[in-house]
């Protein structure tokens, strides 16, 4: 019964309130009605003849009705109760003045209608008790001012009874549409709620997707899924695991929690392959369980047949996967809460468009993550790339090898290391610290003790005997402890707090060279990776070629300078009446020996010749050319030939040895003092230059042909030059005069202008000349200059002789030059030369060496003055007149003969009065002068 009762209440409106934009309307429309009858009524009363005080009685309540009604400060249900009772108060008046007209009646039963659209019990049923109190009561007590007939009159609750079933038809009527709009409301308040549902859900979804699309990083994208599925699901905790399995080959890999630490999480066992997690992880469905343990698939699986002991409590499940849009599974978001039932379709739905953002975001992220990853590949490749290249120039921009290992250390400190150590093998076979740079420290020179080849834990020595490179992820205080021996040293390894290293061994063409050790410290913070290895190999490989070269360099750069310098004359020859000087620079450090020599030839007869010569190439071939051709052009000088000849025969000496590729250029000048004629030759060498006393310089360009070995059978012509007494020749090699950024032309000018402001003294003259020409260029090669001047002789003349019975002739004749540029006859001059011929040729056999020259046999220099005296054992003196001119003899004249021996010292002895002690020379033993 009471279910029956239940059902029928349920077909009765409930009464529920209208929303204010539906009442609204609704009272406005009642209350217009209100006021039309407000005025209608008193209209209609006077009409119907009322006097004016029944009608303002009658009507007066009306108005009232409706300003109350109509006043918005007022409640609304008092609002809606006074326009309800005015309209059935209105009504009433109308039967009344119409004296119960029957039109008036169903009037009345309308505006139970009307005011049943405020869907309100209360002014409803006062609405139809006011009908029935109106019709009932009235119509019974004053049944006259109800009905307007007699019928009515007569039998008033018939036809009270009547207007009750009329009443009830139009009541049960407004009923059934007040039932009929509240369902409807209902309905349209559940569609309003589902599309308010689903637009949050939209917005939301939407918030999740512009949150998540500005969002690349993948660990900060997966931990948002996961927080905002975890919040619009009202779950008390979820996760996203990776569609991975872990190291054990079973677990899904735990990626993001959300609701609950880590921590807690992560300290059980992973979710498995079972039959409650696989459906997600392969992508059938949606799993979402009111109640987790109920499910048979749940606890089938060992060892915990169930969550295991502590697991955070799990009834309420959902279980999401994450499809990429190529439709691979990237994980699944999971939910759980203790409580059972909790996951409604809602949040299914919820969760699945979370995960549809979530799987672009994902793929985006992974994306650009990939992406970043090959920004960053390509950029560290390209960056390694220039390390290897700059590499590559450093160590072929020089041969030293310290300075060219030092420059690598300083590419490498800080781009990819903190330190860089680079050892090498010494010549008693141990491994010694080359060069070393270190970032952190500030002093860098800092260097470690050799290591023994076969110590047995030091990792350098490791590699060096393995020959394989080594990596340590982590460098520990054992590893250094360990490695190095000495107190100080390792307390200083310790103090650098090393974290990772790189060991790789510097390997040669045929043995080991040494080792590059990359590393890192704490205080930067990075380490070294294996990536980092093949990097280090080949910057190992490119330094050990660098070494070897440098080496091999070195090799033979010994080589070339000992055979150059055993090649160049030791000293200059000593020729009476000409200075010589000479310089030789080599090229700078990294460039081999070049070509350049030169060399200078006194022949018997006083005359002297000068070579310059440059031959192309450089190193050991160079030098051995240069070699070949100054003993040939020795041999072919002192053979009688002239300058000319001489450049032909060695012209087709170079065609022989090896045509164009043994090409060279030279000048070759000999310069005979009693003429004071210069014959020059020149086979493609630069000219040479000429310094008159009152400091004028010309080119000497005569004799000019092309270089040796150039041209088989070339011919060669010689040009003659007159040589002022006091002039200086100058012969250089185009180290002087031509370089990269210098033209032959610019060169030739500029030595022109040095050789012109150059101080007199020959010495000094050839520094200044080599400053000058070499200021401000690059020692890209080796440069050689000769200076020869002839002697002005004066009053006194002062000769510096060696003493070898070599020097007599050339003796002669600077003796005869002086004494016929003094006006000397021929028959003194005879008789001079005579006298100091035998007296030189009695000291060079008898008298020995003064104290102050060498020991015997040493080829060095004796000086002889003429008005002067020796302090060592021998002594010759000539006084002569200050006009140069030697004054007639008091003897008569003999014939010219030869005096030997001693003869001529006893000439000396007993001379004329004016060449009385012309030399005095006491032998140690064999013989003493009788002025003695």
């Amino acid at each position: 019964m009471r279910n029956r009762l239940e059902s029928w209440r349920g077909l009765l409106p409930r009464g529920s309130t209208l929303p204010d934009e539906m009442w609204w309307p609704r009272h406005r429309g009642i209350v217009i009605l209100l006021w039309l009858h407000a005025l209608a009524v008193p209209i209609y009363a006077l009409i119907r003849g009322f006097d004016a005080a029944h009608v303002l009685l009658e009507s007066v309540i009306l108005p009232v009705a409706a300003l109350v009604a109509t006043y918005p400060h007022y409640s609304r249900r008092l609002r809606t109760a006074t326009a309800s009772l005015g309209l059935l108060t209105a009504s009433a008046i109308l039967v009344h003045l119409s004296g119960g007209l029957i039109e008036m009646h169903f009037h009345f039963f309308v505006m139970v209608s009307v005011v049943a659209l405020y869907q309100d019990w209360i002014p409803f049923l006062a609405a139809v008790g006011y009908v029935l109190v109106h019709h009932g009561v009235m119509g019974a007590i004053a049944p006259a001012s109800v009905f307007n007939h007699d019928a009515a009159r007569n039998h008033p609750w018939r036809w009270a009874a009547i207007h009750a079933m009329f009443i009830g038809g139009i009541s049960a009527a407004s009923l059934v549409t007040w039932r009929l709009n509240e369902l409807a409301l209902d309905q349209r308040r559940r569609a309003e709620d589902r599309l308010r549902e689903e637009s949050k859900i939209v917005e939301t979804l939407h918030d999740v997707g512009r949150t998540l699309a500005a969002e690349l990083d993948l660990q900060t994208v997966v931990q948002r899924v996961t927080d905002a599925a975890t919040q619009l699901s009202e779950a008390a905790f979820g996760a996203f695991f990776y569609n991975a399995v872990g190291a054990d080959g079973e677990s899904y890999v735990l990626y993001t929690i959300s609701g609950v630490a880590r921590e807690e999480f992560s300290k059980f066992p992973m979710p498995r392959n079972t039959a409650i997690f696989a459906p997600t992880f392969t992508g059938d469905d949606v799993m979402r369980l009111d109640d987790v343990t109920e499910d048979p698939r749940y606890g089938n699986n060992a060892p915990y047949n169930g969550m295991p002991p502590g697991h955070l409590p799990v009834r309420s499940y959902l279980a999401v996967p994450v499809r990429s849009r190529s439709g691979e599974v990237l994980g699944g978001l999971f939910f759980g809460h203790p409580d059972p039932g909790r996951f409604t379709a809602v949040h299914e739905r919820i969760v699945v468009g979370v995960a549809s953002h979530a799987a672009v975001a994902i793929d985006n992220a992974r994306l650009y993550e990939s992406e970043r990853q090959a920004r960053e590949a390509a950029e560290t490749a390209r960056r390694r790339l220039v390390l290897l290249a700059e590499a590559s120039r450093v160590l072929t921009s020089s041969l030293d090898v310290d300075r060219t290992l030092g420059s690598l250390t300083r590419l490498v400190v800080p781009e990819i290391a903190d330190s860089c150590v680079v050892y090498l093998t010494s010549n008693l076979g141990l491994i010694e610290q080359a060069v070393a740079y270190a970032g952190h420290v500030q002093d860098t020179s800092v260097a470690f003790p050799p290591i023994e080849r076969n110590h047995p834990t030091h990792p350098v020595a490791l590699v060096m005997r393995s020959g394989e490179s080594m990596f340590l992820p982590d460098v520990g205080a054992d590893l250094v402890d360990s490695a190095i021996d000495d107190d100080g040293q390792r307390a200083l390894v310790h103090e650098i707090d090393p974290t990772s290293a790189v060991i790789v061994p510097i390997v040669g063409r045929d043995e080991p060279l040494g080792a590059l050790a990359l590393g890192t410290v704490r205080k930067s913070g990075r380490r070294l990776a294996e990536t980092d290895v093949d990097l280090a190999e080949e910057l190992a490989r490119r330094a050990g070629v660098a070494v070897e070269h440098a080496r091999l360099y070195a090799e033979q750069r010994d080589v070339a300078e000992t055979l150059q310098h055993s090649l160049l004359p030791d000293e200059l020859p000593i020729v009476p009446g000409i200075e010589t000087a000479a310089r030789y620079v080599p090229g700078g450090p990294g460039v081999e020996i070049g070509g350049d020599w030169y060399d200078v030839i006194a022949f018997p007869d006083g005359t002297l010749a000068v070579a310059m010569g440059d031959v192309v190439g450089r190193g050991v071939p160079a030098a051995s050319l240069m070699g070949q051709l100054r003993n040939a052009l020795r041999a072919y000088a002192f053979d009688g030939c002239g300058p000319a000849d001489l450049l032909g025969r060695l012209n087709n000496l170079a065609h022989e040895m090896g045509g164009s590729h043994n090409m060279a250029t030279l000048a070759y000048a000999v310069f005979d003092p009693e003429s004071s004629a210069l014959c020059l030759a020149n086979a493609g060498h630069p000219p040479p230059l000429i310094r008159t006393p009152d400091g004028r310089v010309t080119f000497a360009e005569g004799g000019l042909g092309p270089p040796l070995g150039a041209v088989p059978g070339a011919t060669f012509s010689e040009s003659s030059v007159a040589i002022t007494p006091g002039s200086t020749v100058v012969l250089y090699t185009d180290g002087l005069v031509e370089d990269r950024n210098t033209s032959l032309d610019d060169g030739l000018a500029r030595i022109r202008r040095v050789l012109a402001d150059a101080p007199d003294d020959l010495e000094s003259l050839c520094d200044r000349v080599m400053a000058g020409a070499m200021a401000g260029r690059d020692a890209g090669d080796d440069a050689a200059l000769l200076a020869l001047r002839t002697v002005t002789m004066g009053a006194d003349v002062h000769l510096t002789l060696p003493a070898r019975p070599a020097v007599l002739r050339p003796l002669r004749t600077a003796l005869r030059r002086w004494l016929v540029n003094g006006g000397a006859s021929e028959q003194e001059a005879f008789e001079i030369l005579v006298a100091a011929g035998e007296a030189c040729a009695n000291a060079i056999q008898h008298a020995g060496w003064c104290r102050t020259s060498a020991r015997p046999g040493s080829g060095s220099p004796r000086r002889l003055p003429t008005g002067h005296r020796c302090d060592g054992s021998s002594r010759s003196r000539t006084s002569t007149r200050s006009s140069r001119r030697c004054p007639p003899s008091t003897t008569r004249r003999r014939p010219p003969r030869r005096l030997t021996g001693a003869e001529g010292v006893l000439y000396l002895s007993n001379p004329p009065d004016e060449f009385k002690r012309l030399c005095e020379l006491k032998p140690p033993t064999a013989w003493r002068s009788p002025s003695t």
